[in-house]
């Protein structure tokens, strides 16, 4: 064994363990769980915006009044046919909107009694203008109170509340790194102030700062790596359970198996070691060099 592995053995046994360590490694779990939830919202929210921009991204919707006869429906139908940037117009049958209604309605309601429009699936061209408003007057002259609805106005309002959002997240997830920064800094001055003797007795006799530096760093690695860990892996527990509880449809499938929320698990985790590393180093070095 080298003299410097002997002196790196005897430093690490000069320092015992205190109640600053645990308590370090339970504000980062703390922290990781929060970073986690985070990166999974940003996750869930880009499925959601992708899912919307498949589905409502070139869609019109016309909603024809029941009163309406079948020749005023054709007449309707051919119009949108005829107009240019209109890709496929498809008149959905009564079966298809009655199971649309189902979660307000519930399954045992007669919407075979219920004055229930017709409704229009209308897909157009991608980056097509399409006057809407003229064809929403011509549309309104062939049947009575017949509505045209665009969802690509919606889909770009969700878009924009989407951006606001994922800004926000972004936001909160900076300040939680930076807040796991700054307790890991407090928590490694505290434990010099609890080893300052040891410390200073070291610097004295010549130890180097980066060899005095090292044993605090290894600990807040580890520390930072274990807090980072539980609470990332608890994070994709809840995001799984509240997920899977409010979109069964796309968490169900999945579940733990979604590679995406592991992979933001191990990135959080993986991140906390650093910024624990790198605060404890910094903390250190600061203090030796006050030392005389």
């Amino acid at each position: 064994m080298s003299a410097l592995a002997a002196f790196r053995g005897r430093l690490a046994r000069a320092l015992p363990g205190d109640s600053s360590a645990p308590l370090l490694a339970c504000m980062i779990a703390l922290l990781g769980f929060l970073a986690t939830l985070g990166g999974g919202a940003l996750v869930l929210l880009g499925d959601d915006v992708r899912e919307k921009s498949l589905s409502l991204g070139d869609a019109l919707t016309l909603q024809i009044p029941a009163s309406a006869s079948t020749a005023r429906i054709e007449m309707s139908l051919a119009l949108l046919r005829q107009t240019a940037g209109i890709r496929s117009v498809r008149l959905l049958e009564p079966a298809e909107t009655a199971r649309l209604l189902e979660p307000w309605l519930g399954p045992a309601a007669a919407t075979d009694t219920l004055p229930v429009p017709r409704l229009v699936d209308v897909t157009v061209e991608p980056h097509v203008a399409i006057d809407v408003a003229g064809l929403r007057q011509r549309l309104a002259s062939i049947a009575s109170g017949a509505l045209l609805e665009d969802h690509r106005l919606a889909l770009d309002g969700f878009r924009g509340a989407a951006f606001r959002a994922e800004a926000l997240i972004a936001l909160g997830l900076a300040a939680v790194a930076a807040l796991g920064g700054a307790l890991t800094l407090l928590m490694t001055r505290t434990r010099l102030a609890l080893h300052r003797a040891t410390f200073e007795l070291f610097h004295l006799i010549g130890a180097a700062d980066g060899d005095l530096a090292r044993p605090i760093q290894a600990d807040a690695l580890i520390q930072g790596l274990l807090g980072g860990a539980i609470g990332a892996v608890l994070a994709v527990v809840a995001l799984t359970a509240v997920g899977g509880a409010i979109a069964p449809v796309r968490l169900s499938a999945s579940g733990f198996a979604d590679w995406r929320l592991w992979g933001v698990a191990i990135a959080v985790a993986l991140v906390a070691g650093l910024i624990a590393t790198g605060g404890a180093r910094i903390a250190v070095l600061r203090q030796l060099a006050r030392m005389p």
